[in-house]
């Protein structure tokens, strides 16, 4: 008895201190709330004509939510692109009067520092986030923030401008802001939620070659993260994100009984979207893996609310999926055959 009362005491330790640290990490985002709207409302002071969400890998995914927001609730032009197609497409309606939103972990990438250089060059206004703010990044923004939560930096940035051009309420930005400062203690608690059924997945597809994954609007840039930042490049299993709405336009003539299919759904208006898929792939495959935002965060209430935190929830719960995965696979999600350790 003691002994077992000594292991669950220890669980519990652990897992007070884990929370204790993720907690404070997404804090000093959210903390951050007053210089954002500051910065944004300087950016966005004198008007601007298009939005430009400019990165790579896992920072333009991040990005993508922001692109469907975008288009979702403003009639603003907004671009998603990634930053060496940027630098070498050099796009037309470029200029000094575009906001110019970019984003690396390292504040390092090559490519995304020289976009960002080129951008400055063009007279647009830069705004960054990075987890070093004196990075070269850094350096080239108008504005950069440290953060360690992307998701948090880029709700506060898009929000405000939406709000600042007459596309999103004062009371609903209010609202937003409400469930940001709710969301460290509400997503850690979605990743409690999540262990068993992330267990459960880990066990059963770990010896799996390849994996089909769908999304669709807010969840498609979580879809496409879990396949290339966390399958791939951290795990090394082949997988293949499909949008849900491309998904019957040739990629579901290579499902068959034995063939996985991780369907990731949100809240959002595009839900029907996966819906479609749901119906179809049951009756053609035995490996039908459904991961719904809609099981996560009873905390946040409210349809709207719901949508536009569906991202967050995704984001942590899939994390879990990949972590479990690495463990019944042996494979730590640390390392690397090429990245930094190879020229590219």
């Amino acid at each position: 008895m003691e002994m077992t009362t000594n292991r669950e005491t220890f669980i519990r330790q652990t897992m007070d201190k884990d929370r204790e640290s993720y907690v404070e990490a997404m804090n000093a985002g959210i903390e951050q709330r007053g210089e954002v709207e500051k910065a944004v409302a300087d950016l966005w002071g004198k008007g601007r004509k298009n939005v430009y969400l400019v990165g790579c890998g896992g920072s333009l995914a991040v990005m993508e939510p922001m692109r469907y927001f975008i288009n979702r609730f403003s009639r603003l032009p907004v671009y998603a692109i990634n930053s060496n197609e940027f630098v070498h497409m050099k796009p037309a309606d470029f200029g000094a009067d575009s906001l110019y939103i970019t984003s690396s972990y390292t504040g390092t990438t090559p490519e995304t520092v020289a976009a960002a250089q080129y951008a400055k060059s063009q007279g647009a206004r830069i705004i960054a986030f990075t987890r070093h703010p004196e990075s070269p990044l850094g350096q080239a923004a108008d504005y950069s923030f440290k953060c360690d939560s992307k998701l948090v930096i880029m709700y506060q940035i898009i929000f405000y401008m939406l709000m600042l051009n007459g596309d999103f309420s004062r009371e609903h930005y209010e609202e937003l802001q409400s469930c940001l400062s709710r969301m460290p203690d509400i997503m850690y608690d979605a990743r409690l939620q999540a262990q068993d059924k992330a267990a459960d997945f880990a066990i059963r597809y770990k010896d799996e070659k390849f994996f089909f994954v769908t999304g669709s609007g807010a969840a498609y840039g979580e879809a496409y993260t879990f396949v290339n930042c966390l399958l791939e490049e951290m795990l090394w299993v082949y997988a293949h994100p499909v949008h849900a709405g491309e998904f019957f336009h040739g990629a579901f003539e290579m499902l068959t009984d034995e063939t996985p299919i991780i369907v990731i759904q949100g809240e959002d208006a595009t839900r029907p979207l996966s819906d479609r898929v749901l119906a179809f792939a049951p009756r053609h495959s035995n490996k039908v893996i459904h991961v719904d935002s809609a099981e996560y965060a009873p905390e946040i209430k409210g349809t709207l609310m719901r949508e536009i935190f569906t991202p967050f929830i995704l984001s942590e719960v899939l994390r879990v999926y990949a972590y479990k995965l690495s463990i019944t696979r042996q494979h730590p999600m640390t390392i690397r055959r090429y990245m930094f350790n190879a020229e590219y």
